[in-house]
């Protein structure tokens, strides 16, 4: 197996973003979110919205500023981390808030997703929302120092409610 690099995203890796995005739900969270909220994904339409995001554009519904990285084995992408300052009222905005790490089924255990938050967070604050049936994400975050700090919310963007606990460090 290649060894994986991790470097800010592009662009152009707008449609690579969206495959892995779109694939590590359904890898990752089918039997813990409803099957419609993973019919629903489209490769597509979320290609178009990471690449305005990385284009310095802000999509509907998207938030603004923010990093993405990518993880890149081969020549495939195989990952993708975001980050940007704490979106939660109730927490610093010094603080950074890990919005999204997703890698395929296959590269866990490898260090692909320690590579993608070290290099979206390094090792400032943050914080991160996480579901709350998922004890295979909440054991890596606790591996890296994240606990749970008490929050909890019910989101309900994808047309349908998930349950996050929030997770955070320092």
């Amino acid at each position: 197996m290649s060894e994986v690099s991790v470097r800010p995203a592009v662009p152009d890796d707008g449609p690579e973003i969206a495959r892995v995005h779109v694939q590590s739900w359904h890898e990752a969270y089918t039997g813990r979110v409803p099957d419609s909220l993973l019919t629903r994904l489209d490769r597509t339409s979320s290609s178009r919205r990471w690449a305005a995001r990385l284009r310095g554009e802000v999509p509907p519904g998207g938030q603004p500023g923010g990093q993405t990285w990518v993880a890149v084995r081969g020549r495939s992408v195989v990952g993708f981390a975001s980050a940007g300052p704490c979106r939660d009222p109730d927490r610093s905005t010094a603080d950074e808030e890990l919005w999204a790490l997703y890698i395929l089924q296959a590269e866990y255990g490898t260090g692909t997703g320690k590579a993608l938050m070290d290099a979206a967070l390094d090792d400032r604050p943050a914080t991160l929302w996480v579901l709350a049936d998922n004890p295979r994400a909440q054991a890596f975050y606790a591996k890296h120092g994240f606990e749970p700090d008490g929050a909890t919310r019910d989101d309900a963007r994808w047309g349908a409610t998930l349950h996050e606990v929030r997770l955070a460090r320092g």
